[in-house]
């Protein structure tokens, strides 16, 4: 079991630094982003960069959808 509970999000895109969920709902998108915050804390705590993102940012798609940085 992932020590990380996200949303099941409906697309996922992998990055080599951080990945995004996109949902289609925001309420799903903010439970992810407040998840995706201690999953961050965490990996920063263990010299993780980020590169230029920030996880648990939520931007609004043209679509209505909703997608997270996720560590």
């Amino acid at each position: 079991m992932p020590k990380y509970n996200y949303p099941e999000p409906q697309k996922k895109e992998i990055g080599c630094k951080v990945s995004w969920y996109t949902y289609s709902s925001f309420e799903d998108a903010k439970r992810a982003s407040e998840v995706a915050k201690e999953d961050a804390i965490e990996s920063a705590e263990m010299g993780f960069d980020f590169g230029y993102l920030t996880p648990s940012t939520i931007t609004k798609n043209d679509d209505g959808t909703f997608t997270v940085v996720i560590p």
